[in-house]
C-alpha cells in the first residue's frame, strides 16, 4: 500500500503535466492563428490595394492666367514629367514648347506624362480666350 505522500506527489506531477500540457497547446494553437492572421491581413492588403499613383505637379489656370505666376518645374534627364493642368475655361490647346506634346480643345484637368529626354529650359503654354498664356517654365538638368 501506498503512503499518503507518495500519492500526493503522483496527484501533484499529473496536475503540473496537465498544466504545461495546456499552456503548450495552447500557445501553439493562438501563435499559429495569429500568424496565419497576420499574413492574411497583410497579403490582403498586399494584393487588394493598387499602387499610388505617381506625384505630378500641379499648375492652376484661373481667370486666363497661372494662379501663384509662372512657376518653376525642375527634372533631371531621364525622369518622367508628370504635370496636371487644371483649367477654370476650355482652351484651344495646351502644350510644351520643344516637346511637341499638345491637348487639343482641353477643358477642366489636362495630364502630361513623357520622359524628360531633352536637356534645356521649356515653356508649357495654353492658348484660348485669354490669348497665349505661359503656365509654367520646365527646366530638364543633365
Amino acid at each position: 500500500m501506498q503512503s499518503n505522500a507518495a500519492r500526493a506527489g503522483i496527484v501533484a506531477a499529473l496536475a503540473a503535466v496537465a498544466v504545461v500540457l495546456f499552456v503548450v497547446l495552447s500557445s501553439g494553437e493562438d501563435g499559429d492563428d495569429r500568424g496565419s492572421g497576420t499574413e492574411t491581413a497583410t497579403q490582403a492588403a498586399t494584393t487588394d490595394s493598387a499602387p499610388p499613383e505617381p506625384q505630378s505637379d500641379v499648375v492652376t489656370m484661373r481667370n486666363g492666367a497661372p494662379a501663384g505666376g509662372v512657376q518653376e518645374l525642375e527634372y533631371f534627364k531621364g525622369e518622367d514629367i508628370r504635370i496636371e493642368v487644371r483649367l477654370d475655361e476650355p482652351q484651344e490647346d495646351v502644350h510644351i514648347h520643344g516637346y511637341d506634346v499638345e491637348k487639343l480643345n482641353p477643358s477642366g484637368t489636362v495630364r502630361f506624362d513623357f520622359p524628360a529626354s531633352i536637356e534645356g529650359i521649356f515653356e508649357l503654354e495654353a492658348h484660348g480666350p485669354s490669348g497665349d498664356v505661359q503656365l509654367a517654365e520646365i527646366v530638364v538638368n543633365p
